[in-house]
């Protein structure tokens, strides 16, 4: 994307003799203590989270990790259902309401996903996400111990979450412990290769986690739309803040 976007402007200058100023980097002042935290994080999976995962993977069939896959995801609904009555999106409310009846009783407590499998799709939602709606700023870009990859608005999110999140609230604080541990080892699992491929193509691991952070990050905000027109050119990075300025005209 680099080369794209050095191609694409340089060869604009040449044609017009003009000097092109880009203005849209990443929002990451912190970089350099980020990058720190990311190294961190890295030595604390190689050492930890990748070999358990492994582990898990290799102790625990498919169809069993699926069934706790499925069971961590429909524990997470209430967290989702009070964040569509936030966003006051009554619709996905109900619609969310429904999956986590139906997989909770005929779903065995949400070891089956039966609604995914009827056309009933997860919309997954979060504080983060909530404050977006609502028309707060992404802030900077953070680098979190253990978290991984966040913004100030997702931080200040994921705090809600957790002061708010039913299942604590109900069961406690040592089973929710256990349920994130175990959401963590089953996350990373089903990323093994996918992560691999990342490290072994990318030229700067930690700016492909930060793009492949907000790239996600919209597309959940956006429940899966197409990015706005102005999104598409700050994607592309030619976006209005690109700066065109023309020699003055000589006269004799």
């Amino acid at each position: 994307m680099k080369f794209l976007r050095g191609a694409l402007l340089g060869g604009a200058a040449l044609l017009v003799s003009s000097t092109v100023v880009m203005a849209d980097a990443p929002n990451d002042p912190y970089e350099e203590t980020n990058r720190e935290i990311f190294q961190f994080n890295m030595g604390l999976d190689q050492a930890v989270m990748e070999p358990v995962s492994r582990g898990y993977r290799f102790v625990v069939p498919e169809p069993a990790r699926m069934g706790v896959s499925n069971a961590l995801e429909n524990l997470s609904e209430p967290r989702t259902l009070f964040n569509n009555i936030l966003q006051g999106d009554a619709e996905a409310a109900w619609h969310t309401f429904l999956r986590f009846t139906i997989n909770s009783t005929i779903g065995l407590g949400g070891l089956f996903d039966v609604t995914t499998a009827g056309n009933f799709e997860r919309r997954k939602e979060d504080f983060g996400q909530t404050l977006a709606v609502w028309g707060y700023e992404s802030g900077p870009y953070l680098m979190l111990p253990l978290l991984g990859p966040s913004t100030g608005r997702d931080t200040a999110g994921f705090v809600v979450d957790t002061v708010t999140d039913p299942f604590s609230l109900v069961f406690g604080f040592v089973p929710s412990m256990a349920r994130t541990g175990t959401r963590l080892v089953d996350n990373r699992s089903e990323r093994i290769e996918e992560f691999e491929a990342l490290e072994a193509t990318a030229i700067d691991l930690y700016a492909s986690v930060r793009t492949l952070y907000y790239q996600n990050r919209e597309h959940e905000i956006r429940n899966g739309a197409p990015p706005p027109l102005d999104d598409l050119y700050r994607d592309l990075e030619l976006e209005k803040d690109v700066r065109v300025s023309f020699p003055a005209t000589r006269t004799n």
